[in-house]
């Protein structure tokens, strides 16, 4: 049975997760938002074609006016619009098929929402209702749980009535028992009253006896012993104390009796204080007992309370775990219809490089530079330089000419077409006027209007009375031909316009493509004009004109994307060296730039030593000159003098040795810097792609250096050499192309 509730029970939340999923995947705002686009465009539509269906009524109505021979010349016209009206309602019908069927595919699948509608308002309002049960099912539980121990109160009040019925009898039993007792002890001590009484009745009566039998015998005595007083008193002293001594016998049997009694009432007394006790003890476990039953009771039902609700929020977690299992399967559908996506785009980077690529391709082939210049190559740069500097502020001048010019001719263009769309309002009014005059008048069209309107007024003319107004159709028609010459001169002014603008706009993009050339050949004399100098130490001090040129982006953007790595990768490197190496480099390509700084350089050097040597000499000559004669003579044999000549030429020798080996080396460190600071660190391996070809980077790093095919070691001009060379990538890509069939 637990079974069938789970499985009937699981049935609404996957026709609800089914249908979750699939207006998820219908996204109904986004198809709400498409829907009023498309509508918004049907709209657009049917107003644009109730209009161009006006003017082809109107067009035949005039078409109908017109004479058998315009009529042939008007039908290929009339047969266009036709044609132009019925593609453009084909267009239409393909567009709302369209509409359709991209709107029957997203909802074809999906379920009907009216009765999962109707289950979640039932579910909305018995979850309400449920909340309300809950809450009173919780406040009896409370009171349930506070009133637990009920039971145990109750059947430890009939406990306790019974026991307080057993004890009152029992109480009964033992204050009847006492009174029994105490008037058994009553009637004892009253019997032993008596008894002591009839003793001490029998005891005086014998002391009567005695008394009387003394007295007897006292009288006795006192006949026969008349003389003598001390004995009668010594006698009635012996029997006092005869008396007395049964007094105190009798008394002392009393007393031993008392104690007995004394010790039987003591022990019972003490067995009823155990008894008493050992009662007391039995009520308060009992009273305990039953106090610990209810906690009990009362534990018991709190805990069955905390399992309820324990049971309670397992089953709202499995429910929220559930709910999250359901969205983290919707996420995972998700993800995977993204990553399938992804995966269908994963090359989407490698073809916008690519693309990137083949749009900065754009330099051609060429001669290499010359590499000897004359002596006034720098003059004539910097004349030139001067030259298309001015040159580019007249272009620009000219430019800002042409911009306003072009705007201000748009401008009345834009005026222009404006009257004509007012005219031609104004020509569709006046015709729908003398439409309906038309139809007022039950004109025939099959003649033209101004025929029919003069026929028209020639049959009225004769019936009418003379005071009738005459018509203003030919007014009319005359406002409306003048309007239709004046339409005809305005649309030759658009076109004519359109036709300046169109030669201005050429004359723009011209003047934009000479202005680029202009700025490339600026930047190549500015870097030809920098690059020699020894003014830069640590970084060249870039041309501000040139840096903020609006043609600097254009440039940029058209260099070969090999050349704008190895100026990137220059730039890091330079950046990476220190100031002294930077200085270091500056000077010595300095020195090293032209073959007139390379022997002066040299002849400083050899100069200087030339220099230290002969002071060197010199200072020799005077401490040898300095030194005693005799000293000197004795010490070196004579020869001092002899030696001196041989010990200058070795100097000298050492020295132009030692100028040699610096010039060496300040000339190998110098080029082995420079190679460093243009290499790129995977300079060895690394293989570029130009125009299809396998290239190696060693061959297109350096600026002057010539690029070799891969393939037939043919030469290729580096793009940075030849700069002035306007680029032709179709006419490249072509050449190219027939090496290729050439080769195979």
């Amino acid at each position: 049975m637990e079974s069938d509730n789970g499985g009937t029970a699981q049935t609404p939340p996957n026709k609800f997760a089914s249908a979750l999923q699939a207006w998820s995947e219908i996204d109904l705002p986004n198809l709400q938002k498409k829907l009023d686009e498309q509508g918004l465009e049907i709209k657009r539509e049917q107003k644009s074609s109730l209009v161009s269906r006006k003017n082809l009524a109107a067009k035949t109505r005039e078409f109908k006016k017109l004479p058998d021979p315009e009529k042939l010349e008007s039908l290929k016209s009339l047969l266009k619009l036709y044609q132009n009206e019925n593609d453009s309602l084909t267009t239409k019908r393909t567009n709302v098929e369209k509409y359709f069927f991209s709107f029957y595919r997203v909802m074809a699948e999906a379920p009907d929402p009216r009765p999962l509608l109707e289950a979640s308002l039932a579910s909305v309002i018995s979850s309400s209702e449920a909340e309300t049960y809950k809450k009173e099912i919780s406040d009896l539980k409370d009171e349930l749980a506070r009133r637990a121990d009920y039971d145990q109160l109750k059947q430890r009040m009939l406990d306790s009535e019974q026991k307080a019925a057993e004890t009152l009898g029992a109480k009964l039993t033992a204050k009847d028992d006492e009174y029994k007792a105490l008037i058994d002890e009553k009637e004892s001590n009253w019997q032993e009253k008596e008894k002591g009484l009839r003793d001490q009745l029998a005891s005086a009566k014998h002391t009567i006896e005695e008394l009387r039998t003394s007295k007897e015998v006292t009288e006795l005595q006192l006949s026969s012993q008349s003389s003598g007083a001390v004995p009668a008193d010594s006698a009635a002293v012996l029997a006092e104390l005869e008396m007395a001594t049964r007094d105190a016998e009798f008394s002392k049997k009393r007393a031993i009796e008392l104690e007995n009694r004394n010790e039987n009432l003591r022990r019972e007394l003490s067995m009823s204080k155990s008894k008493l006790d050992a009662g007391d003890f039995q009520k308060e476990s009992t009273q305990k007992m039953f106090e610990l039953e209810s906690e009990n009771a009362r534990a018991l039902a709190t805990l069955s309370q905390v399992r309820s609700k324990l049971q309670d929020a397992q089953k709202h977690l499995r429910d929220k775990s559930e709910l999250y299992e359901r969205q983290t399967n919707q996420l995972a559908v998700e993800v995977r219809g993204l990553k399938a996506r992804l995966e269908a785009t994963n090359d989407y980077d490698e073809l916008k490089q690519e693309l990137h690529i083949l749009r900065q391709l754009e330099f051609g082939t060429g001669d290499d530079e010359n590499e000897s210049g004359s002596p006034e190559f720098d003059s004539l740069l910097m004349q030139r330089n001067r030259a298309l500097t001015k040159e580019l502020a007249d272009m620009r001048a000219q430019h800002d000419g042409l911009v306003e010019t072009i705007q201000r001719l748009e401008q009345a263009a834009q005026n222009t077409s404006t009257e004509l769309h007012h005219a031609h309002s104004i020509n569709r009014k006046l015709e729908r006027d003398l439409q309906e005059a038309v139809e007022a008048h039950r004109f025939n069209d099959n003649a033209s209007m101004i025929s029919g309107v003069s026929r028209f007024t020639g049959m009225t003319r004769g019936t009418a009375s003379s005071d009738e107004p005459q018509s203003i159709l030919p007014i009319v028609t005359k406002q409306r031909d003048r309007f239709r010459d004046r339409c005809t001169e305005l649309e030759e002014e658009v076109r004519k316009q359109t036709a300046v603008i169109g030669e201005y706009k050429r004359q723009v993009r011209q003047l934009k493509n000479d202005n680029e050339e202009l700025y490339e050949r600026t930047r190549y004399l500015a870097s030809n004009g920098t690059s020699g100098s020894g003014r830069r130490v640590f970084q060249p001090k870039p041309n501000m004109d040139l840096e903020n040129n609006p043609y600097r982006q254009s440039y940029e953007s058209k260099l070969h994307p090999i050349e704008q790595f190895r100026m990137q990768e220059q730039e890091r490197i330079s950046s990476r060296l220190s100031p002294a190496e930077r200085l270091f480099i500056s000077l010595t390509r300095a020195v090293l730039a032209t073959r007139a700084t390379r022997m002066l350089f040299l002849i400083y050097c050899v100069g200087l030593h030339c220099v230290v040597m002969i002071v060197t000499i010199y200072a020799m000559s005077l401490n040898t000159t300095m030194l005693p004669e005799v000293g000197l003579n004795s010490s070196t044999g004579g020869v001092a003098n002899g030696l001196s000549g041989k010990s200058v030429m070795h100097l000298i020798f050492f020295a132009f040795i030692a100028v040699a080996i610096a010039y060496g080396y300040l000339s190998l460190n110098t080029h082995k810097m420079a190679d460093e600071t243009n290499k790129h660190p995977h300079q060895d391996e690394l293989i570029v792609d130009i125009g299809g070809k396998k290239v190696p980077w060693s061959s297109v790093n350096k600026p002057h250096t010539r690029i070799l095919d891969a393939d037939k070691h043919k030469p290729v001009p580096n793009p940075d050499t030849f700069p002035d060379i306007e680029p032709d990538a179709k006419k490249r890509e072509e050449q190219l192309a027939a090496e290729r069939r050439k080769n195979n």
